[in-house]
């Protein structure tokens, strides 16, 4: 039995070759080892090639992977690891860092900083190649495949663990001394304590490096600038298309406020005609999201936003519907619904709501709470309405559409607006692609937010979250981040010049599902909710600290005067609920320090989905609860068979998928975390099959109530990609007269969106 080598030639068929690999695959794993060997006789042949042999060790452990048997994951990794060793190098060791290095330079994908700057010598010692171990299969897959630098002919230029060094090399360029914190921030990433977000993994130390992750702008009601308007030209309807299309090129997600921009109908004094509305500039937006994709690599994720008092809105709510007049439909973009405290009042009160014309009610868009109240209520009372109609109907239509399409995303403008830290700048108009960023937008400044996740998951021990540890890694982390935006490539001048007055940044977590389990916690409980809490306590009192200490060693940022942090508010101060397990006195030190020295940030924290880095670093992602516990995954490089994390625990009994869960546990746990987070969460709402319009209209309601800011996507049990019916077309959701109708059964269980910047 001969293999066929790299270079053609022919050898005897060498066993001892292939068991010496499955010793080190399975070495400290517990695996059945003659299971595997048995496997792998099956897929072996005469005039194999020598690639061919990694594959079959490779698909043999694959195949064994189950919820009895989840090791086999890292058996199959480690396989991957060997091949992936053996294309990049020709060995099995790691290469010098500086001949890495020297490599990705001359491919001009590695910015020369990266030679010049660091004791290579050094950064080469501080490597870890056996933190290569802890990756499972797919995680290692997707590291591969699509994060591992490669050069122009599609050559690996590095590693795993190279990766991550390079990473951390690329956000320390500036540091006084960056080859210290460059195996400071290495020791983060390769731990898995902590992961960048993509736009990081993919550009840090770069030739290109745009590393923000997602973008906020807002459209004026005028449809173009002078061309002498510079970057204000930017804020007009096409501007703001064409500066979506910058942000996309480089791969970054959008939210967009369109609420400024007249109705149809709206007279248009200087043609006097009549305005077109939103939705046909929805639809250019669509358009543009298709056309100008992120690098290359997937089409654009642009997300708009618009106030439920706009005249549009009513056929707003319908642009993603797969049938009707198609040129009222934007199919390729992800709308939300940006909801005053009001709407929600008068849909309990089964009240009447007015539609208000932009044009001429601008204050309306500028105000909050209270202000917003006041005058739109006066304005009721004078009769200036535009339009009127019961707020059931209007909250019906929303429902209705959320039931089969997953849009509009449901977010809430006061809330954001009453907790934001930076009130004294503008008011926050949207939020962004995937719902967990609340910035202030406006005509000159596009809002942009740098992101990372701490992995709670790598934060228990002995059954109990490790709070040293915590603030370890939250300490690393916020420098990190802010390092970013003094490194980071910008789009447009009114990103740059927002990001760099503001320097918002936004540390989340994942792994929380996880680290529950570890703790032998049930998320369906109130031990889960309290669990939340701490956590979400101990990073933001960490995160704080972290940013204040920044601001006294590098300067606050230029807009901290007259914002609640200067005035002594911290996140908690603006909760509806208090309770801290730190103590009171903690906070208190923790409140003058603030005021004291200052915040780096104004803006610290906000969870992201992280569907992309949980995968990398084989945790749970963000704050979900187990979607399933076995599940098939695809990608570029086939079909994978993945066991959910939680399983290696041994607890069944806490292994409660998300459809075991009832979804007032999801939004209490959520409730518990917003108190302590300066803008918000990315919180999907699960809806099992069987569920009653008056259910759905009872979770949005409880979500308002308890003072989250922001959902995201409504997700049905049905894998099914049909679109529903409208099965509550006649039905009435809110409280009062409630619909009986029932969740279709062919209801869309939605994707996330193809944009990675959150991730």
């Amino acid at each position: 039995m001969d293999v066929i080598k790299r270079d053609g030639s022919r050898e005897a068929f060498d066993f001892a070759k292939i068991e010496r690999l499955n010793e080190f695959a399975t070495q400290g794993l517990n695996v059945d080892l003659g299971l595997l060997r048995s496997q792998i006789k099956l897929l072996v042949y005469d005039g194999m090639q020598t690639r061919e042999i990694f594959q079959a060790q490779n698909k043999a452990a694959a195949g064994l992977i189950s919820t009895d048997n989840p090791d086999f994951t890292f058996v199959a990794a480690r396989y991957l690891l060997a091949e992936t060793m053996k294309i990049a190098t020709g060995s099995a060791r790691y290469p010098e860092l500086a001949e890495t290095i020297a490599r990705g330079v001359a491919a001009g994908r590695y910015t020369l900083g990266m030679a010049e700057a660091f004791d290579l010598a050094a950064l080469d010692a501080a490597i870890k190649p056996e933190r290569d171990y802890q990756f499972d299969y797919y995680g290692l897959q997707n590291l591969v495949d699509r994060y591992l630098m490669r050069d122009t002919q599609q050559k690996l230029i590095e590693l795993p663990q190279h990766f991550f060094m390079r990473v951390a090399m690329g956000v320390s360029l500036q540091e006084d001394q960056p080859t210290a914190r460059a195996i400071e921030f290495y020791d983060l990433l390769s731990s898995f304590d902590y992961m960048a977000s993509t736009p990081t993994l993919f550009n840090s130390g770069t030739v290109h490096s745009q590393l923000s992750s997602c973008y906020l702008n807002s459209v004026n009601d005028q449809i173009s600038a002078d061309i002498d308007a510079g970057e204000h030209r930017f804020a007009s309807i096409f501007g703001t298309i064409e500066e979506s299309a910058r942000l996309s090129k480089y791969a970054g997600g959008i939210g967009t406020d369109w609420t400024r921009v007249r109705a149809a109908g709206s007279h248009i004094q200087s043609t006097n005609g009549k305005s077109s509305g939103v939705i046909p500039y929805l639809k250019i937006y669509n358009d543009t999201a298709v056309g100008v994709n992120q690098g290359g690599r997937r089409k654009g994720s642009f997300a708009p936003y618009l106030e439920v008092w706009h005249p549009d809105f009513w056929d707003y709510c319908e642009i993603k519907k797969e049938f009707g007049d198609d040129r009222l439909r934007a199919h390729d973009i992800f709308p939300a619904a940006w909801i005053a405290d009001l709407f929600m009042e008068r849909v309990e009160s089964n009240g009447i709501w007015s539609e208000f014309q932009p044009e001429r009610f601008p204050e309306l868009h500028e105000l909050h709470g209270e202000a917003f109240k006041a005058r739109y209520e006066q304005l009721e009372r004078e009769g200036k309405a535009y339009k009127q109609r019961p707020a059931v109907e209007v909250w019906k239509r929303i429902l209705t559409n959320l039931f089969e399409t997953g849009h509009p995303w449901i977010t809430f403008k006061d809330e954001c607006n009453r907790r934001s830290p930076q009130d004294h700048v503008g008011v926050v108009h949207s939020s962004n692609l995937c719902t967990e960023i609340t910035l202030n937008t406006s005509d000159t400044e596009t809002a942009v937010c740098n992101l990372g996740s701490v992995n709670l998951a790598r934060h228990v021990r002995d059954g109990q979250l490790d709070g040293d540890k915590i603030a370890r890694t939250v300490k690393t982390a916020l420098r990190m981040l802010d390092n970013v935006i003094d490194l980071n490539f910008y789009p447009s001048d009114r990103a740059k010049a927002s990001n760099l007055r503001h320097r918002p940044v936004g540390l989340g977590l994942m792994g929380e599902t996880e680290a529950k389990v570890a703790c032998g916690i049930d998320f369906a409980s109130a031990a889960g909710v309290a669990f939340s809490d701490r956590a979400m306590e101990l990073i933001s009192f960490h995160a704080i600290q972290a940013s204040s200490a920044l601001a006294q060693e590098r300067g606050a940022y230029e807009s901290f005067p007259g914002s609640k942090w200067s005035r002594g508010l911290l996140p908690i101060d603006t909760a509806r609920h208090h309770e801290t397990s730190l103590g009171a006195a903690a906070w208190t030190v923790l409140r003058t320090q603030v005021q004291a020295q200052g915040m780096r940030n104004s803006n610290v924290m906000a969870i992201a989905p992280t569907a992309t880095i949980s995968i990398i670093t084989g945790t749970t992602p963000c704050i979900e609860p187990i979607f399933e516990i076995e599940r098939s995954e695809k990608n570029m490089s086939g079909q994978f068979k993945v066991v959910d994390p939680c399983v290696k625990y041994g607890r069944p009994d806490l292994l409660k998928t998300v459809w075991e869960i009832d979804p007032g546990w999801i939004l209490q746990s959520a409730a518990a975390r917003q108190k302590w987070i300066d803008q918000s969460q990315s919180v999907n709402i699960f809806v099992k099959q069987g569920t009653k319009g008056r259910e759905l209209a009872e979770i949005y309601l409880s979500a308002w109530k308890l003072g989250l800011k922001t959902t995201y996507y409504l997700r049905g049990q049905t894998k099914t990609k049909e679109v529903a019916k409208p099965a509550l077309a006649n039905a009435a959701l809110p409280v009062g007269d409630v619909a009986e109708a029932e969740l279709p059964t062919n209801f869309c269980s939605i994707d996330n969106p193809n944009c990675e910047a959150c991730q």
